[in-house]
């Protein structure tokens, strides 16, 4: 290659790598604590979005993703806190209606991957109140909307379900 032709490829390589778009991963915008803003319902492929009812009315919970590939999430019905247990003395004292109760106490923590090109998100649960989710991966389809970031649950039938969460500023 004579010295005409280096240089020519020397400025065609400069030149396209000034183009190429530094883009940032997904992964770092997801980094911090996020508070459980709604969840909503699709009953099928024509209807719009609504508000949850019964157990999906007015939840509230937080989602963190820590950086570094860890992540948890707690989220409980409404007025979750102020219910008074029947049952007083441990847990062989729990009625039915506790137990019901804590049912609705949704809570798992694991590790999460990211896959920006199909806007996936896949959280690898290590630990879950609910047995048969453990180990499992729970993928979601996520979206983001200026402080709000929009997780959508995987799922081939419906109804269809998507929490929005809305991003905490945690000043030190």
């Amino acid at each position: 290659m004579n010295l005409k032709n280096l240089k020519i490829l020397v400025l065609l390589t400069l030149l396209l790598s000034c183009n190429v778009e530094n883009k940032k991963s997904d992964f770092e915008k997801f980094t911090g604590r996020w508070a459980l803003n709604i969840v909503e319902i699709q009953t099928d492929s024509a209807s719009i979005w609504t508000p949850g009812q019964d157990h999906y009315k007015n939840r509230k919970g937080f989602i963190i993703y820590d950086g570094k590939g860890g992540m948890g999430v707690h989220h409980v019905t409404e007025n979750y806190e102020t219910y008074e247990f029947e049952g007083h003395g441990g847990l062989d004292s729990l009625t039915v209606k506790d137990l019901r109760h804590l049912a609705d106490n949704f809570v798992y923590f694991g590790k999460y991957r990211v896959n920006d090109s199909l806007k996936i998100i896949e959280h690898h649960i290590e630990s879950v109140n609910f047995q048969n989710m453990w180990g499992t991966i729970a993928k979601r389809k996520y979206q983001f909307s200026g402080d709000t970031l929009i997780l959508s649950p995987i799922t081939n039938h419906y109804p269809k379900t998507r929490l929005k969460w809305i991003k905490l500023n945690d000043k030190k």
